[in-house]
């Protein structure tokens, strides 16, 4: 059984108090693009603030680089992804602060658990397919996927860290073409060269992962790096106590030659198509109690404890939102707040970067009157949710431009109901959100240009949710930017 929690370090001498507009709170990790820091913004909430090594800052057009990757990684929307809130490529030492979700990471969770039952393996696989989607279509790549990479909670999960590997992969420490990556978890092509990287690269690492959740051990394994490449260029997978029930799902993904595998979106086909009833109930007893166990730290932490920061104590948080970055072992004296799985996340909100804030939606036929009411709890936390008889909708922002992706996240619905959207006076959008066992479910509004073909125009619009006679009404504005 692996070790449940683990603490946020204290801030060293040598450590900022301060990045942009977030007090720092404490330490979160290290890694090898540089330092994860938890942040708190004026306002409360809580975010993973990610500096970037020094030797990377001062390497050629690494800025450049960072900034386009930064821009294209808010680009992405997904349920299964999680969001850039702000970055500054251009600061003496860059950085980009993204949402904070405590949950634990699918590494944490098999250490902790054990190997998971295929129906759970099969759940876990159509998020991460739905990620990489929504990543693969900006022209992105993760380039990164492990079990440490991917956050594990009861209303879905959130593939983190991707598009900074990117902005590296130039840099000094590959300029020998020396790989980006997790050597036991990446491909063969990738470990030849992080230049051939391709998004059946990240395909392979997919499977890498679930066969990982699936047995407990990754397709590789050695003592050394050198040890784990060489298998990995001269020998099979190793399959050893994989079901027979994920068997063709991993292998395919495992294909040797990137033009075996499946893309992401055939390999949701498939896990639709023979899986239809996937749903975190799967995951055994022991997986749901400690994603709870994660979801309620904040309730069981004391802000007035002064070793949680260095200079600046902590006001009351109701919960927190998406994600974060892993933690180191536990230091003597901290008391248990942060999941061990915190990790940095990169995108779920394209288009204007700003908090990443929920606002209450009428629950009636008539759309809301006046201002934006008051933040709602939680806003995508639905392992705290329960079906209650009062359906309603939240939206992420209520004012962006013309490329924003508008998230609308519906709370009380009644469980398998199907909902239908419109957005203004148009015809209602092909696809329908299906409300899962909490009364919960999200939908992007004209991510696939369901509505309109270009970018939303400036203007207030409407946005529409029904079902069987239940009708509510929220609103957006684009801006002329």
């Amino acid at each position: 059984m692996g070790s449940r929690h683990a603490p946020v370090q204290p801030l060293s001498r040598n450590d900022p108090s301060r990045i942009g507009a977030y007090t720092l709170l404490g330490r979160l990790g290290a890694g090898a693009m540089g330092r994860v820091y938890l942040g708190r913004s004026a306002a409360g909430r809580l975010v993973a603030v990610k500096t970037i090594r020094s030797e990377l800052a001062g390497e050629g057009d690494f800025r450049a680089r960072f900034r386009h990757e930064i821009d294209a990684a808010r680009r992405v929307s997904g349920a299964f992804t999680a969001a850039v809130i702000e970055a500054d490529p251009d600061a003496e030492v860059p950085w980009l602060a993204t949402s904070y979700v405590a949950a634990p990471s699918l590494d944490l969770l098999v250490k902790s658990c054990g190997p998971l039952p295929p129906a759970a393996v099969r759940w876990l696989a159509a998020g991460c397919a739905e990620a990489l989607e929504s990543i693969h279509r900006t022209g992105l790549l993760h380039r990164d996927l492990k079990p440490s990479n991917v956050l594990v909670s009861a209303d879905g999960l959130r593939v983190i860290d991707f598009g900074v590997a990117r902005a590296a992969e130039r840099s000094t420490l590959t300029a020998t073409r020396q790989a980006v990556g997790t050597p036991a978890y990446m491909a063969p092509e990738q470990a030849r060269n992080a230049r051939k990287t391709v998004q059946a690269s990240d395909i392979f690492s997919l499977g890498s992962t679930l066969l990982y959740a699936a047995t407990g051990h990754p397709p590789y394994k050695g003592d050394s790096v050198t040890e784990i490449l060489t298998r990995l260029a001269t020998e099979p997978p190793d399959l050893t106590d994989l079901p027979e029930a994920l068997h063709e799902v991993v292998t395919h993904c495992l294909a040797r030659d990137p033009a075996d595998r499946p893309t992401a979106a055939t390999l949701l086909d498939t896990l639709g198509s023979s899986s239809p009833s996937m749903s975190p109930a799967h995951l055994p007893d022991c997986a749901l109690e400690l994603i709870e166990e994660h979801r309620q730290w904040p309730r069981s932490t004391s802000p007035e404890d002064p070793t949680f920061a260095s200079a600046t104590s902590t006001p009351e948080i109701r919960e927190p939102a998406p994600t974060q970055e892993p933690q180191k072992q536990r230091a003597p004296h901290l008391p248990t707040l942060l999941a061990a799985a915190i990790a940095v996340a990169m995108l779920l909100i394209g288009g204007t970067a700003g908090a990443l804030i929920f606002h209450q939606s009428s629950s009636s036929t008539n759309p809301p009157r006046g201002g934006p009411p008051a933040e709602p709890d939680a806003p995508l936390s639905g392992a705290a949710q329960r079906p209650d008889g009062n359906p309603r909708i939240l939206l992420n922002q209520p004012l962006g431009d013309g490329n924003t992706v508008f998230v609308v996240h519906g709370r009380g619905w009644p469980p398998g109901a199907q909902i239908t959207i419109r957005l203004d006076k148009r015809p209602p959008s092909p696809s329908k959100p299906t409300v899962d066992a909490r009364g919960t479910w999200n939908y992007a509004i004209n991510q696939s240009h369901e509505f309109i073909a270009g970018k939303l125009p400036p203007g207030v619009h409407e946005v529409t949710a029904s079902s069987n006679g239940t009708v509510t009404h929220t609103r957006f504005t684009v801006n002329n930017l």
